[in-house]
């Protein structure tokens, strides 16, 4: 029996021990880490950490991390160790007497044996002459590898100062993060490098770098002091580093201009083996870009932006790992445009817009953007690619230095600290002035992405200038998310190519806006410089020669050109935001393309749609379904067939339509169902009904031709009827229009058996 109850006692204490977190109820404030004894054969060292803490709540037992390293002795200064143990990752230390709140405690750890790595992560490179550590591993959950050489709480949020002591034979260095306080000759082959990072850092931002090493230097004056350039190469890359790094300082003064002072010791890179990575003041840089050339600066610009992003102000959980890398990209693409101009950051962003949007499109792919899985951490597209079109679209919503400025601020209000998406929405609410709740609503805490879509419905001469009012949607794609502070950005063209943009904005599905010019418009394009991560697959070009132009599903080519054309094609990815209420006819659910064009001189441009069972699926499922082309010159008009051939060779499955002469307006691909017409062919009614006044305030009159009964019924853009009327053996009827309110509206007459005879639009002023 007391063998029974010992027994118990102990597998109660170690179910105990195991359930304890690591680091509970301290704060982990220094590390001085000791390193010795490489054997680049068995890929073994030696090591000695002192872990000083302060105690946040009384303790007795403290569990740190250590991964397949031995640990020999654990000592403490004022308090004695009783016992400790290893399970796995976990060092688990228990004192002889219970340690009270607020106290400081330095531990003492001795350890050492085999490291580990693994794809990419943890200690690389030993059995040659460098070895050096990655901080995290794309393939561990979780990702922080601090503790693959030294005993830490390996997590983003207790962040601490170092002092790294590190000893290797005389033929190499050992380059870390901080400044070098010291090198020393030991008289026995070996020599001593010590570094210390004097700001608080994540476990998994401190690194080491040994091999044989030479320095390529320079300095920068920043914003406040001289800041050394130091990058660390092997010999016989040397002559590589001037040509791969020569707007580094062009980098450094676009960063610091925009993001702050530079918050660290030093501009700091470190050849190795495999990498990038963005350790602070030593990043590690692959081997491979050191080539003498500018190819792979992009990879200089990210990882220096991480000393902002990432390092400085760390993301709080791996769910928020945006919060680093999708903002790394960015500023890796954004410095670009004080480096190579605008146009060429510009360039770059639309090409990533452009990814992005077909990524998105994907029903795999609908996931919230701030809520990543473990094990897409650090998906290329899902975080870092998405994350960096995100934080464009942002810059745009915000204005550039409005986002600029509050970016300023949100860094050094958490500078040293973590932090979460709420977080920085709150920030960028607090330094800004706008309130960005309904940004972070629809494009981080969301899956998928919006479709912002705007439409002129009336252009009307006020004074010597233009009201142009518009109607506004909004959709979600992979989600049941309704938007609020929606923002679209509109550019006008006016008759002498003039072009003025404009940014509107409305809340929840639908809205309107008015806009005040001082030309009247002959087009208008959304998002032009296709920065904005709106829902659409986009082109814009100046037609100056036959070539044909592909863009997504839609080709068009000029026929007839006396100087040019400018062509702005649009392929939204959601369906037409109201039906034609035809019989029988079904409008695609998955896109419609809206398409502007400006003609210099005389033209005409052949286009081409594109509809297949793939792209289609929705509405063309089987040789009952016979696609055909609707078009609308805008939101002004009901949808209505535009004549057009079919392209030689095209089957119910995969087809093209083709309009020889193809104008502004809005199309879309829709199917006749020809099992349910039957043999008849179906005659489009003629429109005949007239509405005015149409804008109308107060009432509006409707006239057709015939007397008939039936009924007018008056649907919102959203197919909610807001208006019913029966008429009897009449040609014409009133209706009030107060109470609506403005925007566009669909009328329908429909005949006494219910059937639809005609449809037109609606504005109310």
């Amino acid at each position: 029996m007391k063998r029974l109850l010992l027994f118990l006692v102990l597998l109660l204490t170690f179910a105990s021990l195991q359930a304890q977190t690591v680091g509970e109820n301290i704060d982990v404030t220094h590390y001085e880490i000791h390193l010795w004894g490489f054997d680049f054969t068995n890929r073994t060292l030696q090591g000695e950490a002192f872990v000083d803490f302060n105690t946040t709540a009384s303790l007795s037992t403290l569990v740190l991390e250590l991964k397949t390293l031995t640990v020999t002795d654990v000592a403490s200064d004022y308090y004695g160790v009783e016992s400790f143990s290893q399970e796995g990752d976990f060092l688990t230390i228990v004192f002889d007497e219970t340690i009270a709140a607020n106290e400081h405690v330095t531990l003492d750890v001795r350890y050492g044996g085999s490291t580990f790595n693994e794809t990419w992560g943890g200690v690389e490179w030993w059995g040659t002459d460098y070895v050096y550590n990655l901080g995290v591993g794309f393939d561990s959950q979780p990702h922080n590898l601090g503790k693959t050489w030294f005993p830490c709480v390996d997590n983003f949020t207790d962040k601490a100062t170092y002092d790294l002591i590190i000893s290797v034979s005389n033929d190499k260095k050992a380059i870390c993060g901080g400044n070098l306080m010291e090198h020393y000759d030991n008289g026995d082959g070996t020599s001593t490098w010590h570094w210390f990072t004097p700001q608080e850092i994540s476990t998994y931002h401190i690194s080491f770098a040994i091999g044989d090493y030479e320095l390529w230097q320079d300095t920068y004056e920043g914003l406040n002091g001289d800041i050394l350039i130091d990058v660390y190469a092997k010999p016989n890359q040397m002559n590589n580093v001037p040509g791969t790094f020569v707007h580094i300082k062009e980098i450094i003064a676009f960063f610091e201009e925009n993001l702050g002072p530079y918050p660290f010791n030093r501009i700091g890179y470190v050849s190795t083996g495999k990498g990038c990575m963005e350790h602070t003041d030593n990043i590690a840089f692959a081997a491979s870009i050191i080539d003498g050339t500018t190819s792979g600066e992009e990879y200089v610009a990210h990882e220096l932006s991480h000393m902002w992003s990432g390092n400085l102000v760390t993301c709080t959980e791996a769910g928020d790992m945006w919060l680093n890398e999708g903002f790394a990209q960015f500023w890796g693409a954004f410095y670009e445009a004080g480096v190579y101009g605008e146009q060429h950051f510009q360039n770059t962003i639309s090409n990533k817009v452009s990814a992005i949007t077909a990524w998105c499109n994907s029903p795999s792919n609908w996931m919230p953007l701030n809520n990543m899985p473990l094990n897409m951490t650090y998906d290329s597209d899902a975080v870092y690619e998405r994350g960096a079109v995100i934080v464009n679209t942002m810059m745009n919503y915000m204005g550039r230095e409005n986002f600029l400025a509050a970016m300023r601020a949100y860094f050094q209000q958490y500078a040293y600290q973590t932090a979460t998406s709420e977080q920085l929405c709150e920030a960028l609410t607090q330094y800004s002035g706008i309130d960005m709740h309904g940004f972070f609503d629809t494009y981080v805490y969301s899956s998928g992405m919006p479709n912002l879509f705007a439409s002129i419905i009336s252009i009307e001469p006020v004074g010597g200038q233009y009201e142009v009012t518009l109607d506004l949607h909004y959709q979600h794609i992979g989600d049941s998310h309704i938007g609020q502070s929606n923002v679209c950005e509109l550019t006008f063209i006016g008759p002498d190519f003039q072009w003025v943009t404009e940014k509107v904005s409305w809340d929840n599905q639908h809205g309107s806006a008015t806009v005040i010019l001082d030309f009247e418009p002959v087009c208008m394009v959304s998002d032009i410089n296709n920065n904005w991560l709106d829902g659409k697959q986009q082109k814009t070009v100046m037609v100056k020669t036959s070539a044909q132009q592909a863009c997504h599903g839609f080709r068009f080519e000029a026929t007839a050109l006396a100087d040019s054309v400018f062509v702005a094609v649009e392929n939204n990815l959601v369906g037409p935001y109201d039906d034609p209420l035809i019989p029988k006819l079904t409008l695609s659910s998955k896109h419609f393309w809206s398409i502007n064009r400006y003609d210099f001189g005389a033209a005409k441009v052949k286009g081409m749609f594109d509809y297949s069972k793939t792209q289609d699926g929705d509405i063309i499922q089987s040789e009952n379904d016979s696609a055909t082309l609707l078009y609308r010159k805008n939101a002004s008009e009901a949808w209505h067939e535009i004549a057009h051939t079919i392209y030689s060779g095209s089957t119910w499955k995969v087809g093209r339509l083709v309009v020889d002469d193809v104008m502004p307006g809005e199309y879309a691909i829709a199917v006749w169902d020809k099992e349910a017409l039957g043999t008849e062919e179906y005659a489009e009614p003629e429109k005949q009904m007239q509405l005015f006044p149409n804008p109308s305030k107060d009432r509006v009159r409707m006239t057709w031709s015939g007397i008939c009964d039936g009924v007018i019924r008056v649907l919102s853009l959203n197919g909610k009827e807001v208006r019913n009327a029966t008429f009897i053996q009449t040609d014409n009827l009133e209706l009030s229009t107060e109470g609506l309110a403005k925007g566009c509206y669909t009328v329908v007459r429909l005949n006494q058996d219910g059937r639809v005879m005609e449809t037109k639009k609606l504005i109310v002023k």
